[in-house]
């Protein structure tokens, strides 16, 4: 699998690059502007985030697979070496004492790899502290452009094969949150090659960012979910828009309402890692 780093943080003294601070070179203005956009999306309440957010973006050309969260809260769910603890605590806060978040991932370069494989959370923090940690109390902001480079990461996958229900509607997928299954649905999305074009954020429970949200595929709250859907078909009745190919499944009596609007409740299958 060919991939680079790519990292979107602030370090000691310097405040974020709107362009990444590491990011692949080959990346164009127009890759650059893909990405920000959904990266920074993957921020949204950055302050209220309880854990942490698993996110996938998908092009013609690229997949980044990655994870958003505070660094100290990245880092409690690792067992790192004593060495490597005390790096990793040292780049926690900035130099007025604020806790720093960051988007830590990889970019797939789609055209020169034949399939994909997960990447681990032990991975993605020793990106980022193999990157970050010798600039960290640079008086000025350098950003670190990387090559794309053949990585194996097959250690990494122990694989099985499970289901787990999601609601469409209208052309948004929704899961509901879950800390387990959202990295499940993480390596599902970043590994599948049967998608493309789409964007995956978990971990977004403030129903007016969930609302506004550009992701095409999320997990939320089931109540954000349920109030989602009630907002949608109350439109959609409206405007006696309803599409009469998608619809809602009645489970109770295994019949269609067509006073429902665009909705679909499914299973799909996917491969998970197996710790």
């Amino acid at each position: 699998m060919k991939i680079a780093p790519i990292i979107h943080t602030r370090t000691f003294f310097c405040d974020f690059n709107s362009e990444f601070l590491v990011r692949p070179c080959e990346f164009m203005d127009s890759d650059i502007k893909w990405a920000r956009k959904s990266v920074l999306g993957s921020t949204v309440d950055i302050d209220g985030l309880s854990g942490f957010r698993w996110v996938v973006l998908d092009n013609e050309k690229y997949r980044i697979a990655g994870v958003v969260g505070f660094l100290k809260d990245i880092c409690c769910k690792l067992d790192l070496n004593d060495t490597d603890k005390i790096k990793s605590e040292e780049l926690f806060c900035d130099n007025k004492g604020r806790s720093i978040y960051a988007f830590i991932g990889i970019v797939i370069d789609k055209r020169n790899t034949d399939h994909y494989q997960s990447v681990s959370l032990e991975y993605l923090w020793s990106i980022y502290l193999d990157a970050i940690y010798q600039k960290w109390k640079s008086s000025y902001q350098e950003v670190l452009l990387m090559d794309f480079k053949e990585v194996d990461l097959a250690t990494d996958n122990n694989v099985k094969y499970e289901t787990i229900s999601y609601e469409k509607i209208g052309e948004k997928i929704y899961y509901e949150y879950n800390i387990i299954t959202d990295y499940k649905l993480f390596l599902y999305y970043s590994c599948c090659q049967e998608k493309q074009y789409f964007s995956f954020c978990s971990n977004i429970l403030d129903y007016n960012s969930i609302k506004n949200s550009e992701f095409t595929i999320l997990t939320t709250s089931q109540n954000n979910i349920t109030r989602i859907l009630k907002a949608y078909s109350n439109n959609t009745n409206d405007t006696c828009s309803i599409d009469n190919n998608d619809y809602r499944q009645n489970t109770n009596n295994n019949t269609l309402d067509s006073n429902e609007a665009k909705y679909s409740k499914k299973k799909i299958g996917y491969y998970y890692s197996v710790a």
